[in-house]
């Protein structure tokens, strides 16, 4: 795209596709022994134990990949710090190799309180290489108007 899309290019119902990426192993294992060290997401027989075919990626994890996935998205907008308000729901486990695609669809918009900026409401679903829907968020997103 050679022009950033600002808050009055975008409407509702607009779909913007994010980037595609892969679960990596060594990235998931890394992760998990920084930041959620619980066995399902260390060891194999562990996990399995608990009904995964394989360690399982942290929800963490998914989430850090939801969002490098949606960065793409956001890198197309004028898009301006903000957080406000996000929902997270996790829907199915991911395990190393799976491929991650993401699709962020606009579910309303209203002009800030402040001038030269806008809010849009926003689902992020993120699906394996099967479409099935492994993530959702929904949250807002501040982005500059033309004006």
């Amino acid at each position: 795209m050679s022009e950033k899309l600002y808050y009055d290019d975008i409407e509702v119902g607009d779909i913007f596709t994010g980037k595609t990426l892969t679960m990596d192993r060594e990235r998931m294992l890394e992760f998990a022994a920084e930041f959620d060290d619980q066995p399902m997401h260390l060891d194999t027989i562990a996990a399995q134990a608990m009904g995964f075919k394989d360690i399982v990626a942290c929800g963490s994890y998914t989430f850090s990949m939801s969002s490098g996935s949606a960065t793409k998205i956001w890198q197309e907008w004028h898009f301006l710090p903000s957080g406000l308000g996000i929902e997270v729901s996790f829907m199915l486990p991911l395990f190393a190799g799976d491929t991650l695609m993401g699709d962020m669809e606009i579910t309303s918009k209203r002009l800030s309180s402040k001038p030269g900026k806008g809010w849009l409401a926003n689902t992020f679903t993120l699906r394996n290489q099967d479409g099935k829907v492994a993530l959702i968020t929904k949250s807002n997103s501040l982005l500059l108007t033309r004006v």
